[in-house]
């Protein structure tokens, strides 16, 4: 049994997919395994995976047939041999030392359950541009994890039994799935980063977090209100549905309770509400919800911000001259 299975989703990345695997096979740790999922590739990526790992046995390629991210982590959590799982991006580098680093902490510490690093972040062509530092300390990491993620996803080793009592990745969060795992994780173990920068990630502009930015947004709101929804009750959404209709379920729900919307449950609020196909009832109740429970200038000017934003997201065919 390996020591730890490295996990590398792949999509279309031929052209950086070699790169980040020879980082994996280059560590000073070799008792690994690594799992390329490829997930419904046009390039080349596959077969350069392949083409690596005809000389190194520890690589493992398996297709996904483009079902997406959280379908491509959850089946390689479900071949994982080994106890610890690490996270890798296909456009990614690791230092030699990153995995050895890594395990070390989670030998001296038998309740942790995930563990980050902080990170550099270099352009397409290796270049680089900033160091992107994390949060360290568990109640500082604690703090900051109620308002936004304080973890590099690709920079991530986690314990693979937690994981998957967890129940993995889950769809509805896609784009923020990392997110809502680390949420749910927290609830029952000990959650880490260090503050060495072990991993160069690398920033270009077809990457999905610039892409589709109001979906992960969203998709975070979503996340940061069922983990406090889990509190009290099941989350009244399908978890490993569509994400729209997780949204537009939540928005239902939340609209029926007739509860006013706090101040800091507002910025969620309109974050969700971005999404399209919300009914144009639930929208304004929820509108009034927030002006009942934070009328603030910024509250009150939340209509008219979100129907400018649909309106200038509308194709330029269907706006008015």
């Amino acid at each position: 049994m390996p020591t730890v299975s490295v996990i590398i989703p792949v999509r279309d990345g031929a052209q950086y997919v070699g790169e980040a695997l020879q980082s994996i096979l280059d560590q000073d740790l070799a008792d690994i395994e690594v799992i390329v999922v490829d997930d419904g590739s046009s390039d080349d990526s596959a077969a350069i995976a392949t083409s690596l790992g005809d000389r190194d046995g520890r690589v493992k390629i398996v297709a996904n047939r483009g079902k997406g991210i959280v379908d491509a982590l959850n089946m390689g959590i479900s071949l994982a041999r080994a106890p610890l799982v690490a996270r890798m991006d296909c456009d990614d580098v690791s230092l030699p030392d990153r995995l050895r680093l890594q395990v070390a902490c989670f030998d001296a510490d038998a309740d942790l359950q995930l563990l980050g690093t902080a990170g550099l972040q270099i352009d397409r062509g290796g270049k680089p541009l900033r160091p992107m530092d994390v949060p360290i300390g568990d109640e500082q990491l604690r703090d900051a994890l109620a308002r936004y993620n304080p973890m590099l996803h690709p920079t991530v080793m986690f314990r693979a039994e937690a994981v998957r009592r967890a129940g993995g990745y889950r769809r509805a969060f896609t784009y923020a799935e990392d997110y809502d795992l680390w949420l749910r994780l927290s609830e029952t173990g000990k959650l880490a980063n260090m503050d060495a920068r072990l991993v160069k990630l690398r920033s270009h502009p077809g990457q999905v977090s610039r892409m589709k930015e109001d979906q992960q947004k969203a998709a975070a709101a979503l996340a940061r209100q069922s983990a406090l929804l889990r509190r009290s009750r099941a989350e009244p959404f399908d978890a490993n549905g569509q994400p729209a209709q997780a949204i537009g379920a939540f928005l239902a729900w939340r609209a029926a309770t007739g509860v006013a919307v706090s101040g800091l449950e507002r910025r969620d609020i309109e974050l969700l509400l971005r999404t399209a196909g919300i009914p144009l009832a639930i929208t304004c109740k929820l509108l009034f919800l927030a002006a009942v429970g934070a009328p603030s200038f910024r509250t009150l000017a939340l209509g008219p911000r979100l129907a400018w934003r649909r309106m200038t997201m509308r194709p330029a065919k269907m706006r008015p001259n």
